[in-house]
């Protein structure tokens, strides 16, 4: 198996081989001294002359010792070649044994001393003994070097080879919105730009590389080295993410599709907790991994360092008011010091003022406007201002109260004044639309009862006050006959009569998209009843005592979420019901609520009956106990509006009946990444062409054109929806060309900013413990391998033997042909004079 470090250096593990077999072709060349030595030993023939008989003793005496130096210049001249083609081949060991290959290294150098010792003492007389002693000592040296070696190597703990090749390298970079954060000591996101541009640097230029950020982009090799450089400058904090895991697996797949068999994928991350998804299994992502040989490595950016503040999203105490009442708003501030305790120690997490402020943005008929290539916005102006203390682990609600409104759709913000680590979090946006009054018909045979229900959905205001939210008339069953019911946002019938389901507009409203509340009781007659449109009633149901009560089944539906999200739930449990209707439980329809302990519907949506393409089609719900049932013979049916404290049943009118009404049917705030549709008012053209509307995200100099097609079945004026899209970034999205002030608000969930550390045993078991590695910085990938280990390479000591040899060969051949040329003219000298 082999691995490419990001230095483009490529290791084989545990297998004896030469991958740069070419150059090993120089090791030939050891036969170039070895062939100059040769011919050097032919030497001319010569005339000894009787004269100079003498002087035989003392010049064998000499050659001897020119002997023993020729012989160590072939082997310095033999070495050096040896040793620069080894080099060229770039060999490597195992870290774990460099200790053992150093000793090893250390006992050949001892060995070749001893030889060196031995040859200078062979020069001397009567140094035999030394002599002898010397080469034993050299060989035992050599051959423990060479056999220790030799075990090693056959052991499997080989010297490894490097070679710069190109790699397929992937960069996982996580850049959420948390990588916005950003001291006066550490801006992580440039942290984030400069190991991604380190890595791309140290790899060999013909390398694939990848940039695989946390968007939805699909993963791909870059052109060339300065394209991927230039996806670098380009990252920027996303609050629309992908999980940390599907985009490792989009690298994975990606470096498959590689020809380069060396794949590395490289995770930058600070390991926030929110990155991975609670429930990924990593099994198909590890086996993946293990299946392509790919090595994976964190790069931990380390700890984030700071205090954030924090404002949570705002809650609205009416999302849809009357006119010229006023709204609180509600949030929570919280501070968080990112490096826990230490920064407690240090007095970084100390108790801190804030200044928070409420904004709204005033409506223009002529903003948002594209001028000289910006966007002109309207700008945010202050209404309620409020210090507060913040501290640590306590978290501070804050209620701001809004102007009174006129009709129409307002957006605001709360937002926190000041600068901290991390500012996406300090501002949190909200819209509302303030309604006309809703027109509501009461249609009762007690006129008690209607006043009771109309107080109940008109407070705090009075029935009659131009403040309340709705305009309310009641009317008894006998004059429904002649009621203009189209005139009404929803009819509430209190105890119907059976005949008066019936009743000819009463259908024609529904049919025209009308909405209407039903709760029978004993006037729908003894007997079973049944009405087309309406629900199958079979009969009276008796409950014995104590008792049943009111369940909710469908915690999710618009007209029960508030209810359902309440905290310790809605004591409906001391509300008792003991009569109510049974109805056929296979009619159309959703069952809302149910009474204990049986599967018989309490509240059931029915389905509508008009146009799919209306947007508000007609919303019917039906409560099959009678309400208020204060007065005989209802009174014996329910103790929902008896009880001493009612609130339960108060607050279900309270629901149902801005349910019906379209009061509570539009929410104008959102989350980044989630579908938007708005409702808008249809134009009644009669031209052919589409209209079109201008999206003005928060982020951006072009606003986003949406085309409107023209919808001929919705009557001028009537209102029909439009998809907008899925917003990217939080803000105030403004859409221009119908009504001013049109748009929504979008925020980013505050758990995506949460900057509790995520454990890199989890993404180690993620991805696979036998292919995964953890550094601190670039220095540590130089060393990384496929099986975990270190390896270390061995050109550096290499070539600087190389240099020792060759710098000796040059001393000694100096010294040797010097001395040479110095004897032969001794040699000469005695012949001539001879």
């Amino acid at each position: 198996m082999s691995f490419a470090a990001p230095g483009g250096t490529a290791i084989a593990i545990n297998v004896v081989t030469f991958q740069n077999i070419s150059l090993l072709v120089a090791l030939a060349a050891v036969g170039i001294p070895i062939a100059l030595h040769l011919i050097a030993r032919k030497e001319p023939k010569q005339v000894l002359f009787p004269s100079v008989r003498l002087l035989t003793q003392r010049f064998e005496t000499n050659r001897s010792k020119v002997r023993i130096r020729r012989w160590w210049l072939l082997a310095l001249r033999i070495a050096a070649f040896a040793v620069v083609a080894f080099a060229l081949a770039r060999p490597a060991i195992a870290g774990s044994l460099s200790l053992t290959w150093s000793t090893i290294g250390i006992l050949s150098v001892v060995g070749v001393m001893l030889l060196a010792m031995a040859s200078v003492a062979a020069n001397r007389p009567n140094q035999k003994t030394l002599v002898w002693s010397l080469l034993g000592a050299a060989a035992v040296a050599l051959l423990a070097a060479l056999g220790w070696g030799g075990y090693i190597m056959a052991s499997g703990a080989k010297p490894e080879i490097d070679e710069s090749t190109p790699i397929a390298l992937a960069i996982v970079v996580d850049n959420p919105a948390l990588a916005a954060w950003r001291t006066s000591d550490e801006d992580h996101l440039d942290g984030l730009r400069k190991a991604a541009r380190e890595l791309m640097l140290a790899v060999h230029p013909e390398s694939r590389i990848a940039l695989v950020d946390r968007s939805a982009t699909p993963a791909a090799f870059a052109l060339d080295r300065s394209s991927a450089l230039s996806k670098i400058d380009a990252l920027q904090p996303l609050e629309v993410v992908r999980p940390l895991e599907s985009r490792i697996e989009a690298a994975a797949r990606l470096l498959l599709t590689s020809e380069i068999g060396s794949r590395q994928l490289l995770v930058l991350s600070a390991l926030p907790e929110s990155s991975l998804s609670s429930e990924a299994s990593g099994q198909g992502l590890a086996n993946l991994i293990d299946e392509g040989g790919i090595r994976v490595t964190l790069w931990d950016m380390g700890q984030l360092v700071g205090v954030n503040r924090q404002v949570s999203i705002p809650t609205l105490s009416d999302t849809a008011p009357a006119p010229e009442s006023t709204v609180t708003v509600a949030a929570v501030v919280s501070l968080e010091s990112a490096d826990g305790a230490e920064a407690d120690q240090a007095g970084e997490a100390e108790s801190l003022s804030v200044t928070a402020e409420c904004v709204l943005f005033p409506s223009s008929p002529s903003l948002p406007v594209v001028r000289d290539g910006e966007i002109l916005r309207p700008q945010a102006k202050p209404v309620d201002r409020i210090n507060v203390e913040l501290s640590p682990g306590r978290d501070v609600e804050l209620q701001m109260t809004l102007p009174p409104l006129p009709v129409g759709l307002h957006h605001g913000a709360i937002r926190l004044l000041g600068e901290d680590a991390l500012a996406i979090d300090d501002t949190s946006y909200f819209s509302i639309r303030v309604l006309p009054p809703s027109r509501l018909l009461l249609v009762s045979e007690q006129a008690d009862e209607a006043e009771e229900i109309a107080w109940a959905v008109s407070a705090p205001a009075p029935i009659d006050d131009p403040s309340s939210q709705y305009a309310i008339e009641q009317i008894g069953y006998d004059d429904l006959v002649a009621a203009r019911m189209e005139e009404f946002d929803g009819v509430i019938l209190l105890d119907p009569p059976g005949g008066a389901l019936g009743e000819t507009e009463l259908e024609r409203y529904r049919a025209s998209g009308g909405s209407v509340l039903l709760a029978v009781g004993d006037a729908l007659g003894k007997e079973r009843v049944e009405v087309a449109g309406w629900p199958k009633f079979q009969r009276r149901w008796r409950v014995p005592q104590p008792g049943s009560f009111l369940e909710i089944s469908a915690p999710s539906h618009p007209s029960l979420f508030a209810l359902a999200s309440l905290p310790g739930g809605v004591p409906f449990q001391d509300f008792r019901v003991h009569q109510y209707w049974q109805t056929d439980p296979t009619g159309s329809g959703q069952v809302l609520m149910r009474y204990a302990g049986t599967n018989h519907a309490a509240l059931v949506e029915l389905d509508s009956q008009n146009n799919e393409q209306l947007v508000r089609p007609g919303r019917v719900l039906v409560l099959t106990t009678p309400i208020p049932a204060l007065a005989p013979p209802n009174q014996s049916w329910n103790e929902l509006f008896t009880a001493d404290e009612y609130w339960p049943a108060f607050s279900l009118v309270r629901d149902l009946t801005r349910y019906i009404t379209g009061r509570s049917a539009e929410s104008w705030t959102s989350q980044v990444g989630t579908p938007v549709s708005l409702e808008i008012r249809n134009q009644g053209d009669t031209e052919d062409a589409s209209r079109r509307l201008q999206w003005f995200p928060p982020v951006g100099t072009t606003p986003v054109p949406i085309d409107v097609p023209r919808q001929d079945v919705v009557p001028a004026g009537g209102m029909r929806r439009i998809v907008i899209g899925r917003p990217k970034h939080s803000g105030v999205h403004w859409v221009r060309g119908d009504e001013a002030g049109l748009g929504f608000s979008v925020n980013l969930p505050r758990e995506q900013l949460a900057i509790a550390r995520l454990d890199p045993a989890r993404l180690q078991r993620l991805v696979g413990q036998d292919v995964f590695r953890q550094i601190e910085s670039l220095k540590e990938m130089d060393w990384t391998a496929t099986d975990g280990s270190q390896v270390v390479s061995l050109w550096s000591p290499i070539m600087l033997t190389a240099l020792f040899v060759f710098m000796l060969e040059q001393v000694l051949g100096n010294r040797f042909y010097r001395r040479s040329s110095a004897a032969h003219a001794s040699v000469s000298g005695g012949r001539t004079a001879a």
